[in-house]
C-alpha cells in the first residue's frame, strides 16, 4: 500500500482489515497522536486507493511486515473508545475465513454491530479564493448557483447536486482552481442504542413525610407509592397508575421523582410466559444435565449431541446448562435457526432467568440490537439468545454454548462470508473452554455419523416427558384419494384429513395445517399452449397471491397484475394449478364455517409483530386452525394442538439436491413432533403420493435410526457428505453464452491440475444450475467432490483464482460448505 509520506513520523504501525473482496491484511502508520487509540478490535478510518474505508486493527506492529512499502499510508482516525471485537474473536474469525476462502475483512465486517461506527464525512467548502471569487463577482454564471450554496455551509456531493443541478461535471474544475476544496470530518454513527427513560424516587426522599405534604394530591401518592418499589418506565407507571404524565411533571418540579436514561430491553416473550414450576427431571435429562455441567465446570469444549425425540424436554436441560455457567461466573449463548422460535424459547429464558437475557436477530430495528450487543459487551446481560448471527456477540467468558436445532439448514450464512454457525460454534466453544450442545430430534447425518465415529457424544432422550406418548401418525396415498375422488376436483384435504379435522374442532381442540408453499396459486397456465406465467427476471413461475391480486416472483419480488389472457399465445383458456397456503385457508372456511383459521407464513409475517401475536393467539387458544409454512413446523410448543395435517408431504422430495429426503424426513418429523405436546394424546395425518418413500414411512414410527441407516448407505456409495466434501461454484452474468463460456474457462485449466488428475478431487460441470437464470443473471454452476477436505478446498482456490480472469460483468461464488445447490 503506497502512498505520501505523512508529515510526523509514526507511532508504530498497524495490520487493518477492509472490508474488500481482496485476501488479505493491510498495513498502515499510526500517527502519534493516534497510537494509544489504534488497538487491536478497534475501527479505524483509512485511505484506500481513492476511497476512505473503515477497517479493523487486527494487530500492532513494530515494523511493517516483510514486502510493505516504505511508503506507508497512515491512518486517519480511530473510531472507537474500546475494541467491538476481541482478540479472542478476530483470531476465530481469521481461521474461519481462511477456511471457507472468504476474505478476513468481509469476515470480520459480519461481526461489527450494524450501523455502530462513527463516519468521517467528506464535505466539500468554499476556500478564501472561492468566496473572494463570489463576492467580487469573477466567478462565471455556471460556477454561481454552486458557489452560492457553499456559502451557506459545507455540503456534501449529493447535497450540491440536488440544490445546484450539474455540480458533480463542474467541481473537478473548481477544486483545480482552487475555489472549493474537500474537508472530512466525525459525525456520529447512524445507529445510536435504543434507551428509555426511568422514572425513580429522588435520592434520599422521606417517603411518609413526601405522602403527607401531599395529601390533596391522590394522583401524585399513587405514583410516588407506584415507585416505592423500584424505577419504572414511563409506559408502565402509566399502565399502574393512569393519568400519571402530568402527575409526574408536577412531581418532578417539586423534587420528589428524577429522571434517567438505560439502554432498553427488546420486547417480547411475555405472551408466552408461564409459570415457572419446579420441574422432575426424567432419568434421562438428569443423566444428560450431569455431563453437559461436569464440562461447564470443567471448562471442557466438549460437543455433545442431545439427540431427543420431540416433546423430551430438551429445552430444560439447555436452561439448567445455562443456569450452571451463570452459576460458575460466566457467560452463555443460545442459539436459535428462525426468528420466529426465538418467542417462546426467550420467554423460558425469562421466566428463569428475569432480565438478564439480550436478544439478538435481524428482525430488530438497529437501534434496538444495538443497546442488546451494549448490555452483552458491558456485562449487564450474560445470556444471549438468537440467530446464527448472535455468534459474534461479545462474550468473554462463556460458560455454554447451546445451538438448538442443529440440523436447520438457516444456521448457514450463504452470502459473503459464509460461514455455518455449527462450525463457527466449534471453535467458540473451544477458544472459551466450555461446552457446544447441539440439539436436535432428527440430527444432520453429519452430526449423527459424526457421534457413531466418536468425534461427539451423544445424549440420548428417548421418550416425551411426563411419559406422554409421540402422537400417532397416518399416511394417506394421495394417488388412492385422487382416483376416489369426483372427476375434476381440486384434492386439498383427503377425507382423512377432513375426519380428523372435524374430529378435532367438535373436541375444541386446536390444529396446524402444514403447506410448504405459500401464496394462493403456484402457477397460471395456459390450457391451449401449455405456457405458464413467469418472472421475466428468473427462470420460474409466477405465484399468484389473491390477497394482493398480484403474481410474485418469489426470489427477486417482481409482481404484476394477472393477465387476463396467455401472455406467449393470447388465449383466454388459462387457470390457476398447484395450492399455496391462502388457497388452503380459503378451502378451510368452506370446509369448516365457524372455526378461527389463521395464516403463519413469510408474507403474513412481513408485519413487525404479526407473527408473536399469531402464536401467542394459538397459545391462548383463539385460534382453532393455524395455517403455515416451515415456520410452524420446528420449535413451537403448544398444548392445546391435538392435530397436525401435512398437506403435500413430497414438495421437498423431489428437490435436485442430494439433502432432498433428509430435509423431507427432518420437517415431517418436526412438524408431527407439534401434536400431543399437552396431556392428551395428539394425531398426524400426511398426505403423500409416495407412502413407502424411506423419507417418509418412518416417520409413522418416529423412526430416526431406520431413515439414518438408508440415507448412510445412499451417501456413503455416492461419495457425499458425511463421507466426502463438496465445493459448490456458481458463475453468473447477464449473457448466457458469455457466462456458459467463462465457466468453461474456469473448469478447464483445473481439470488439468493434479488434484483431479490425480483423482482427488472429481470435477463436474459446468452445467446450468437448477435455477438456470435469477434477478435477470444466467447461472451455471460447478461441483467439486473429494474425500478429503484439504485438496477439495485447494481445488476450490484454483477456481477462486481463476474467477480473476473471468469478463467484467461475470460473477463466481465458491462455497466450500454448500448447504443448498439450487
Amino acid at each position: 500500500m503506497v502512498g505520501d509520506l505523512f508529515a510526523a513520523p509514526a507511532a508504530g504501525f498497524v495490520r487493518v482489515a477492509l472490508p474488500v473482496a481482496v485476501d488479505g491484511l493491510f498495513d498502515y502508520a499510526v500517527p502519534a497522536e493516534l497510537a494509544d487509540g489504534a488497538q487491536p478490535g478497534r475501527r479505524v478510518h483509512v485511505p484506500f486507493d481513492s476511497r476512505q474505508l473503515v477497517g479493523v486493527v487486527v494487530e500492532r506492529l513494530e515494523r511493517p511486515t516483510a514486502g510493505a512499502a516504505g511508503r506507508l499510508r497512515s491512518i486517519d482516525a480511530v473510531l472507537d473508545s474500546h475494541s467491538v471485537v476481541s482478540p479472542m474473536l478476530i483470531a476465530i474469525l481469521r481461521e474461519e475465513a481462511a477456511r471457507v476462502l472468504c476474505p478476513v475483512g468481509l469476515a470480520l465486517a459480519a461481526a461489527m454491530p450494524p450501523g455502530s461506527a462513527p463516519r468521517q464525512l467528506e464535505r466539500l467548502a468554499l476556500t478564501p479564493r472561492g468566496w473572494s471569487a463570489l463576492r467580487s463577482g469573477a466567478a462565471t454564471a455556471g460556477a454561481r448557483p454552486l458557489l452560492e450554496v457553499l456559502a451557506v455551509g459545507a455540503a456534501g456531493e449529493a447535497d450540491l447536486e440536488r440544490e445546484a443541478p450539474g455540480s458533480r461535471q463542474l467541481l473537478p474544475v473548481l477544486e483545480k482552481d482552487g475555489l472549493v476544496a474537500r474537508e472530512r470530518r466525525t459525525a456520529g454513527p447512524r445507529v445510536r442504542p435504543r434507551t428509555r427513560r426511568l422514572l425513580e424516587h429522588a435520592p434520599g426522599l422521606d417517603l411518609e413525610a413526601a405522602l403527607a405534604e401531599l395529601a390533596r394530591a391522590p394522583r401524585q401518592r399513587e405514583v410516588l407509592r407506584a415507585l416505592a418499589g423500584g424505577a419504572l418506565a414511563q409506559r408502565e407507571l402509566t399502565r399502574r397508575v393512569p393519568g400519571a404524565v402530568r402527575a409526574t411533571a408536577e412531581l418532578a418540579r417539586r423534587g420528589f421523582l428524577q429522571t434517567r436514561e438505560e439502554l432498553a430491553p427488546v420486547e417480547g416473550g411475555a405472551d408466552f410466559a408461564e409459570e415457572e414450576a419446579d420441574v422432575e427431571l426424567t432419568a434421562e435429562q438428569a443423566a444428560a444435565l450431569v455431563r453437559i455441567e461436569d464440562a461447564i465446570r470443567g471448562r471442557r469444549p466438549d460437543r455433545l449431541l442431545l439427540h431427543g425425540v420431540t416433546g423430551s424436554g430438551k429445552t430444560e436441560v439447555y436452561l439448567r446448562a445455562v443456569a450452571q455457567a451463570l452459576a460458575e461466573g460466566r457467560q452463555a449463548l443460545v442459539l436459535v435457526p428462525e426468528i420466529t422460535l426465538t418467542h417462546q424459547i426467550v420467554a423460558r429464558l425469562r421466566a428463569r432467568f428475569g432480565d438478564r437475557v439480550s436478544i439478538l436477530h435481524s428482525g430488530l430495528r438497529p437501534g434496538e440490537r444495538l443497546a442488546q450487543w451494549e448490555l452483552l459487551r458491558t456485562g449487564v446481560t450474560p445470556i444471549a439468545v438468537g440467530a446464527r448471527s448472535a455468534l459474534f456477540a461479545p462474550l468473554e467468558d462463556l460458560g455454554v454454548i447451546v445451538m438448538d436445532e442443529e440440523h436447520e439448514p438457516a444456521y448457514k450464512n450463504e452470502e459473503g462470508f459464509r460461514y455455518h454457525a455449527r462450525s463457527l460454534s466449534a471453535q467458540r466453544a473451544r477458544a472459551a473452554g466450555c461446552p457446544l450442545v447441539l440439539g436436535s430430534a432428527t440430527p444432520s447425518l453429519e452430526t449423527r455419523e459424526a457421534a457413531a465415529r466418536g468425534e461427539i457424544e451423544r445424549l440420548v432422550l428417548s421418550h416425551r416427558i411426563g411419559g406422554r406418548p409421540l402422537p400417532v401418525v397416518e399416511l394417506v396415498d394421495l394417488e388412492r384419494e385422487r382416483a376416489l375422488a369426483p372427476r375434476g376436483r381440486k384434492l386439498l384435504l383427503s377425507a382423512p384429513l377432513r375426519k380428523a379435522l372435524g374430529e378435532t374442532l367438535e373436541a375444541s381442540a386446536q390444529a396446524i395445517l402444514f403447506l410448504n408453499r405459500r401464496g394462493f396459486s403456484t402457477q397460471i397456465l395456459c390450457f391451449d399452449c401449455n405456457e405458464v406465467e413467469r418472472c421475466k427476471h428468473c427462470d420460474i413461475s409466477l405465484v399468484y397471491h389473491a390477497t394482493e391480486e398480484q403474481l410474485l416472483c418469489h426470489y427477486c419480488d417482481y409482481r404484476i397484475p394477472p393477465p387476463e389472457v396467455c401472455s406467449a399465445c393470447g388465449s383466454s383458456q388459462t387457470g390457476l394449478l398447484g395450492v399455496g397456503t391462502e388457497r388452503l385457508v380459503e378451502e378451510l372456511r368452506i370446509q369448516f364455517p365457524h372455526a378461527r383459521v389463521a395464516r403463519l407464513d413469510r408474507d403474513s409475517a412481513s408485519r413487525r409483530g404479526v407473527t408473536e401475536a399469531v402464536l401467542a393467539d394459538l397459545a391462548r387458544g383463539r385460534i382453532d386452525v393455524l395455517v403455515g409454512t416451515q415456520m410452524v413446523a420446528k420449535g413451537h410448543d403448544f398444548a392445546g394442538v391435538r392435530l397436525v395435517g401435512v398437506v403435500n408431504a413430497d414438495l421437498s422430495l423431489h428437490f435436485p439436491d442430494f439433502r432432498a429426503a433428509e430435509r423431507t424426513f427432518q420437517l415431517l418429523t418436526q412438524v408431527a413432533g407439534r401434536a400431543g405436546r399437552g396431556h392428551l394424546p395428539g394425531r398426524v395425518v400426511i398426505q403423500t403420493y409416495a407412502p413407502e418413500h424411506y423419507a417418509i414411512h418412518p416417520v409413522v414410527e418416529h423412526d430416526y435410526e431406520s431413515f439414518y441407516r438408508e440415507e448412510l448407505a445412499h451417501r456413503r456409495t455416492l461419495g457425499y457428505p458425511p463421507f466426502g466434501h463438496l465445493a459448490h461454484a456458481v458463475v453468473s452474468g447477464p449473457d448466457e453464452a458469455q457466462t456458459a463460456s467463462a465457466a468453461q474457462q474456469l473448469a478447464d485449466p483445473l481439470r488439468q491440475a493434479s488434484v483431479c488428475r490425480e483423482g482427488r478431487v472429481e470435477l463436474l460441470g459446468p452445467a446450468p444450475s437448477p435455477l438456470a437464470r435469477l434477478r435477470g443473471r444466467y447461472r451455471f454452476q460447478l461441483l467439486l467432490k473429494g474425500s478429503a477436505f484439504a485438496d477439495v478446498r485447494e481445488a476450490a482456490r484454483g477456481l477462486q483464482r481463476g474467477s480473476a480472469r473471468v469478463p467484467k460483468g461475470v460473477r463466481v461464488t465458491v462455497d466450500l460448505q454448500p448447504i443448498h445447490m439450487l
